[in-house]
């Protein structure tokens, strides 16, 4: 049997969703596909909300916070819902959405989908030229931090610890305590330390 792939621009792919075509959620454009996304569990929308809640603490330092809730066009034949992006506020958002220039960070928050947010998204988001990008992996607990996009991929990464504390590059006094985001207990570290 033959299989045929049909691929979309994102011109035909947004013409599509304002026709009631493609679901709501759940869905992304990658290399002109249509790509099903992990279904999202109660940890996943827990970090999300935590991470948004830590960087919405900070937002007068010139920058707005779309968690969950931003169509980001990365090429003809890419658009993307990162988990959280954040946006340089150099102008209002009211009418139109950010664009890839506009963005400081890109966060993915990863448990089924790691592999996926690891590989083929952080290529996507590289080539794209978005300048810092997280993904939180909930199977470890871990932040990895990838900056300095250069052709597809970053020259730069790290691995933060679940107890640490990281902040975005562009904006290093909004801090993200991990240990929130991750919901470890702080009676559990107590008793980790002897106490």
């Amino acid at each position: 049997m033959d299989i045929a792939l049909h691929r979309y621009s994102v011109e035909r792919y947004e013409r599509m969703a304002e026709a009631g075509l493609l679901p709501e959620r759940g869905i992304e454009l990658i290399d002109g596909l249509v790509v099903d996304m992990s279904p999202k569990g109660a940890r996943h929308a827990y970090a999300v909300s935590k991470i948004a809640a830590c960087l919405n603490d900070h937002r007068m330092l010139g920058y707005m916070v779309f968690p969950e809730s931003l169509s980001l066009r990365l090429g003809p034949g890419d658009e993307v819902d990162p988990d959280i992006a954040l946006a340089t506020e150099t102008r209002s958002f009211a009418t139109e959405r950010p664009t890839v220039d506009e963005i400081a960070l890109i966060i993915e928050v990863s448990d089924s989908s790691l592999s996926f947010d690891l590989g083929v998204k952080r290529k996507r988001y590289a080539a794209a030229g978005l300048v810092e990008y997280w993904v939180a992996d909930l199977q470890k607990n871990v932040v990895h931090q990838f900056w300095n996009p250069f052709a597809d991929d970053y020259e730069e990464h790290r691995i933060v610890a679940g107890t640490d504390t990281i902040s975005p590059r562009a904006f290093p006094e909004a801090a993200v305590e991990l240990r929130i985001v991750f919901g470890l207990s702080s009676a559990v570290d107590s008793e980790g330390n002897g106490g």
